[in-house]
């Protein structure tokens, strides 16, 4: 989780503005991944097999692509701050 001394201070946000964006989704990404956990206690456990509903289903869906969206946006945040892009090729 973040903390207050990871929100971009205003002269950074004068040099990229996108990162309000950005710690706006992840605080937001994060709340919205320990509610569907919260709902669906099920997923925390590791005994199988389990009754899987369809809204179980989804959830663990979002909660695995929110956890890749969060290695994303963490990527994008370490490039901004070492000012040099990957080129397409590198991806």
């Amino acid at each position: 989780m973040k903390h207050l001394d990871d929100i971009p201070k205003p002269e950074h946000l004068m040099d990229e503005p996108q990162l309000a964006v950005i710690v706006a989704l992840e605080t937001t990404l994060v709340a919205a991944l320990r509610a569907l956990l919260a709902v669906h206690t099920d997923l925390l456990e590791d005994t199988f097999p389990r009754t899987i509903r369809p809204p179980d289903y989804w959830a663990e869906r979002i909660i695995n692509l929110g956890g890749q969206l969060a290695a994303a946006l963490a990527k994008y945040r370490a490039a901004l701050e070492e000012k040099d892009f990957p080129l397409a090729d590198d991806f």
